[in-house]
C-alpha cells in the first residue's frame, strides 16, 4: 500500500507528516509526503491520501472521488498540548475516509487500556436539567459539510428547537471563530471566559451538528442532539423529536464508546512508531 501526506507549510503538519510515514513505512508500506499547492492535488499513484482539518474540503473530495480512500488528521477528543517551541496537539485524531471514526467507530469493541491512560472522569446522566445548549463550528466545517454559514445555521436551530421545546437556549459559537454574534432569543456564551464545563452546567441537552462539545457533554452526563457527523453520533438521539427526552445509552456502552473512541486519536511519537497504522490501516478496507 502506498500512502501520500499532503500537508501545508505549518511546522506542526510538517512534524505530523513525518511521524506519520515512518510509522507507515514501519510496516513495510510506502509512504510520500508533499506540500499542498494552490491546485487541487489526486494522489493517483496512491491508494491513501492523508489531510489534516476540514480546510482540506476540495482536496478530501477530489481524491474520494477518485476512488483513493482518504485518512482526516485533526485536533484530538481529549484536547491538550504537547509542550514544546511549537504549537502541537498532544493527540490527533483520526478517521478514514470521513470527517469523523462515526461510520465504523462501534463496530470493533476495543480494550479500554487506552481509555485508562487518559483518566477521564465520566459523570453519570444528568437526571434534572435546565437550558439547552447550541454548540456552534466554524465557517471552514460549515462550508465541508454545505452548510449555511454557522450564524445562519444556528438561527435555524434556534427555530426549530422552539418547535418542540420553552427551554432557556445558551449558544455557544467556536471559540476561534472570530466572526460571532448574538442570537435572539439566546444567551450568548461567547468572549467571556466562561468555559465549555461552566456552559454545561445544569444543561438539559447540547445540540449540534459537529462540535466537539458533544464529547465533552458526554463525559459531563449531558445528553446530546447529533444533527451531523459529530462524534457522538452512535450513543446520541439524532433527531430534534427527541429534545425532551434525549437519548441517555446505559453507563457499559457509554464506556465502550469511550474505549474505543480512545484508539482513534493518538500522539505523535505512537505515530511514528507505527502503533496508530496497525490499528489504521485494516479499517481502510474494513
Amino acid at each position: 500500500m502506498k500512502v501520500c501526506f499532503f500537508r501545508s507549510s505549518k511546522p506542526r503538519e510538517g512534524l505530523l507528516a513525518d511521524a506519520f510515514a515512518r510509522g507507515v513505512i514501519e510496516h513495510g508500506d510506502e509512504a510520500v509526503v508533499r506540500l499542498l499547492t494552490d491546485e487541487v492535488q489526486v494522489a493517483s499513484d496512491c491508494e491513501v491520501a492523508v489531510m489534516v482539518g476540514v480546510k482540506s474540503k476540495e482536496l478530501f473530495q477530489a481524491n474520494w472521488h477518485a476512488g483513493i480512500h482518504t485518512v482526516m488528521l485533526d485536533k484530538g477528543y481529549v484536547r491538550g498540548s504537547a509542550g514544546g517551541p511549537i504549537k502541537i496537539w498532544e493527540y490527533w485524531r483520526v478517521a478514514v475516509d470521513g470527517h469523523h471514526p462515526t461510520r465504523y467507530l462501534m463496530k470493533v469493541p476495543r480494550p479500554s487500556d487506552r481509555l485508562q491512560r487518559l483518566r477521564l472522569t465520566v459523570n453519570p446522566w444528568r437526571t434534572i436539567g435546565g437550558h439547552i445548549v447550541i454548540a456552534g463550528s466554524s465557517a471552514k466545517y460549515n462550508a465541508f459539510y454545505g452548510l449555511p454559514d454557522p450564524t445562519t445555521y444556528a438561527e435555524s436551530l434556534v427555530r426549530h428547537i422552539r418547535e418542540v421545546s420553552d427551554r432557556p437556549i445558551v449558544y455557544r459559537p467556536k471559540p476561534s471563530w472570530k466572526e460571532a454574534v448574538a442570537i435572539k432569543g439566546t444567551r450568548f456564551s461567547y468572549g467571556t471566559g466562561e468555559t465549555i464545563d461552566q456552559v454545561l452546567d445544569g444543561a438539559h441537552a447540547v445540540v449540534t451538528h459537529g462540535s466537539n462539545a458533544c464529547f465533552e457533554a458526554v463525559l459531563a452526563g449531558i445528553p446530546c442532539i447529533v444533527l451531523g457527523d459529530a462524534v457522538a453520533k452512535p450513543i446520541s438521539s439524532t433527531e430534534m423529536a427527541d429534545l425532551e427526552s434525549p437519548l441517555m445509552v446505559k453507563r457499559k456502552e457509554r464506556n465502550q464508546w469511550l474505549a474505543n473512541l480512545a484508539y482513534q486519536q493518538w500522539t505523535m511519537s505512537e505515530f511514528a512508531a507505527g502503533e496508530a497504522w496497525q490499528i489504521i490501516r485494516p479499517q481502510i478496507y474494513g
